[in-house]
């Protein structure tokens, strides 16, 4: 029966302690600026709600169909083929809740990323939309990986080159479009590199053909008469005029003798 009593009034003791620290507090900070604080909070929230609806009004909703346009018009030059589409989105630290989407083509000439920002929140609503555009050529310098997005909440297709990197988050629904993408560029990357050892070895093979060349050049040429051999016989044969076989030889008129070893081009100086 005593711990029974003693409990309540326990429990107010407690009622009345915490009820004198509100007191006291209240007491410390002036109504006004109670009022002020909740008057306060009431305006960002009401201001978060304008900008939020105002950024869903504002974002346009036909994104790709804008970007698709912009790429068949503008963008793609003539004869250049399209091979392969992915819808991505990029985040930026100032913007980072309103993301540019676009999309990142393969075409048989480049890799394409083209987006169109989120439209100026203090701008007018008619305003003609923008876009944000990179080229990378296919050059074995550019490496297409799979990635994840800022925070890792999405997936991504990393793109480094010389020029820069790129990160572009995967649109939804976009992963297989994505995956064939880096498998195409990953196979024109090895094509190109093929091509490139093949360059290698053409530019070897001719580097070696010029040095045989220049020492057959340096060397000079001698022709050994033979029966039936004529003067301008032998000058048609080695592209030369019978005059400057004359003239190299110390021949007068056009006789010359069986088994003769005649002088037909000097060597040129190294």
């Amino acid at each position: 029966m005593t711990t029974s009593a003693a409990t309540p009034a326990g429990n107010g003791e407690r009622d009345r302690a915490r009820e004198s620290f509100i007191r006291r507090s209240r007491e410390k900070i002036p109504h006004g600026v109670w009022y002020g604080l909740v008057a306060l909070g009431v305006a960002v929230l009401v201001a978060l709600a304008q900008i939020l609806l105002y950024q869903q009004r504002r974002e346009p909703r036909d994104t790709r169909v804008i970007v698709d346009r912009e790429l068949r018009t503008n963008t793609l030059v003539p004869g250049e083929r399209v091979v392969q589409t992915v819808p991505v989105f990029r985040r930026t630290i100032v913007d980072y809740f309103r993301a540019t989407r676009g999309v990142l083509v393969l075409t048989d000439r480049r890799l394409i990323y083209l987006g169109a920002p989120p439209r100026d929140i203090t701008g007018p609503a008619d305003a003609p939309p923008t876009f944000v555009q990179r080229d990378f050529p296919i050059d074995t310098l550019v490496r297409v990986k799979s990635s994840f997005s800022i925070m890792g909440m999405s997936r991504a297709l990393a793109i480094d080159s010389p020029a820069g990197s790129l990160k572009l988050g995967i649109a939804s629904g976009g992963r297989d479009e994505a995956e064939a993408l880096r498998a195409s560029w990953a196979q024109r990357h090895e094509q190109r590199y093929a091509l490139g050892v093949w360059a290698g070895r053409v530019r070897d093979a001719r580097a070696q053909l010029g040095a045989i060349l220049e020492d057959y050049r340096r060397q000079p040429v001698y022709h050994v008469v033979r029966p039936g051999d004529a003067l301008s016989s032998i000058a048609s044969w080695y592209e030369v005029t019978p005059d400057e076989i004359r003239a190299k030889n110390g021949i007068a008129g056009n006789t010359i003798k069986v088994g003769e070893r005649l002088l037909i081009r000097g060597g040129a100086s190294p």
